[in-house]
């Protein structure tokens, strides 16, 4: 009996599929058992919804929600949705980290090291990032400083300029007598014995 070409190419495709579903059965992780914990930060930066959570920096769950709050103060609240089988502790901090220099934003969770863990619905203390703005202006007032400082300086020094001069000119008045002072010596050795008159 002759099997048709059809029929071996159906064959083929039936298999692959086969293979296929099986690598996707032995990979895919079908664990639906979590639980939320919420965090609150007064800047996001570029956090978005669906973000990776990060717990000791190996990824614990997805930031699932994301709203305003305005009482007392503008915030927002972050819902992270995490495996039931990740623990963290109760003084554990939240931060808002980014992957690589220029990569997505994420939100990672300390270890901590209390020996009570949160519970599903509770609050992890959060930690604001360092926002870029705020750090050019703290440059700004440096730099804003320091060439303060180098006025002052260069207005001291040109105020002083005669006295410093006559410094100088002592000190290089000096130099030449102690120089003649130890060629001297050094022609003459004896005269440090004798008392000069």
């Amino acid at each position: 009996m002759k099997i048709s070409n059809e029929i071996k190419a159906g064959v083929v495709v039936l298999a692959a599929l086969l293979i296929g579903a099986f690598f996707f059965l032995k990979t895919a992780n079908f664990q639906t058992s979590t639980y939320e914990l919420k965090t609150y930060f007064k800047f996001a930066g570029d956090l978005k919804k669906d973000a990776v959570v990060k717990l000791a920096g190996i990824e614990a769950g997805r930031v699932t929600t994301m709203n305003f709050l305005y009482d007392p103060e503008t915030k927002v609240e972050c819902v992270l949705t995490l495996n039931d089988n990740i623990k963290v502790r109760q003084d554990s901090i939240a931060y808002i980290g980014t992957a690589g220099f220029v990569g997505d934003a994420y939100i990672g969770i300390t270890g901590g090291a209390a020996p009570e863990f949160l519970n599903d619905g509770d609050t992890v203390t959060s930690e604001e990032p360092v926002q870029m703005r705020e750090v050019m202006k703290e440059v700004g007032k440096t730099l804003q400083e320091v060439q303060s400082l180098a006025a002052n300086v260069n207005g001291v020094v040109k105020d002083n300029k005669p006295g410093i001069d006559k410094i100088i000119s002592n000190v290089e008045a000096t130099t030449a007598n102690l120089k003649e002072f130890s060629e001297d010596v050094k022609k003459h050795p004896w005269k440090l014995l004798f008392k000069g008159e």
